[in-house]
């Protein structure tokens, strides 16, 4: 059988000596580490400006008077959005019954201003990374578990006092968006990505954030975290990409980050984890620090999943 030279042996059961021997081993001077990326994201030319679409939807985000009518305004002038929008609205996730063929009628009718308007800057915002659709942390991968990680946030925040339960289009914009940084990663540095994605395949006993620090010297999160930091993306946003995988997190936006914390995490035994796991942190103990006590999360994890999630694509 042939072996893969990137790959840790399947055979060695200790994987961070798996771990060790993949980095020694594929040590070639076409590998040498990618220096300072945080410089490379700002200054690279490859970065791709926030699109403008992007920002005016994110101005509508802050305008109190703003709904429906003029977020429709906006998805109708981008006909690649106000398509991914309609095909959402008629996914059978919703099941709106007859079909719905205008962008209005799906914000009004089916998804909601708040659902609409996270998804829409989700979309756009994630568009201009030319990211590889290969391996456990691919593009529609990443696309496909943000969409079931926000649905599940949303049911574990009605478990949340309502005084301190996260907007729900903020929580559906973070569940969305808090993987950008494996996205920036392939854009700007894919050869990297094609190896973090086989060590991440063939280790997935371990955690992300270690293969990645590992790997790279850096991990998914901090990645984002600049990306977001470079498009002046609101603060929130900001926190949960950098911290989505830290149990403890107790700073401004601790709401937010430990409901995608946990959401990642029950996620881990599902077909839509990303090739290793989210964390070592015990669900319990991030539920608990929610608020969250076993039953709640047992009734959660008890609700069927929407199959219409699995036809719905960036693209």
């Amino acid at each position: 059988m042939t072996t893969d030279p990137l790959l840790p042996d399947p055979l060695v059961q200790d994987q961070g000596a798996a771990l060790l021997r993949w980095n020694l081993e594929g040590a070639h001077p076409e590998r040498a580490p990618i220096g300072d990326i945080q410089q490379r994201i700002r200054s690279s030319d490859q970065l791709p400006p926030l699109p403008e679409v992007t920002r005016r939807l994110l101005a509508l985000r802050d305008s109190p008077e703003a709904g429906g009518v003029e977020l429709a305004d906006i998805v109708e002038r981008d006909p690649l959005l106000a398509a991914q929008l309609l095909r959402r609205a008629n996914s059978a996730q919703y099941a709106a019954g007859a079909p719905i063929a205008s962008v209005r009628e799906a914000i009004v009718r089916v998804l909601g201003y708040e659902h609409a308007l996270a998804e829409a800057l989700a979309l756009t915002a994630l568009s201009p990374l030319a990211t590889p659709n290969r391996g456990p942390i691919g593009r529609e991968r990443v696309w496909h578990h943000g969409l079931v990680c926000a649905q599940l946030m949303q049911r574990l925040a009605l478990h949340i006092p309502a005084a301190e339960r996260p907007r729900p289009g903020l929580i559906q914009l973070a569940g969305l968006t808090h993987n950008i940084g494996y996205l920036l990663l392939g854009h700007l540095l894919p050869d990297a990505f094609t190896l973090l994605a086989r060590l991440i395949a063939a280790n997935p006993e371990l955690n992300l954030p270690t293969i990645e620090r590992f790997a790279l010297g850096v991990d998914h999160g901090l990645l984002g975290f600049w990306l977001f930091e470079v498009w002046a993306m609101p603060e929130p946003l900001r926190a949960v990409a950098l911290h989505h995988h830290n149990p403890d997190y107790d700073g401004a936006h601790q709401g937010l980050v430990g409901l995608c914390a946990l959401a990642d995490r029950l996620l881990d035994a599902s077909p839509l984890a990303l090739g290793a796991r989210a964390s070592g942190a015990d669900p319990q103990h991030l539920g608990a620090r929610l608020g969250i006590g076993p039953e709640a999360l047992a009734d959660v994890l008890a609700t069927p999943s929407q199959e219409g999630l699995a036809h719905v694509t960036m693209s």
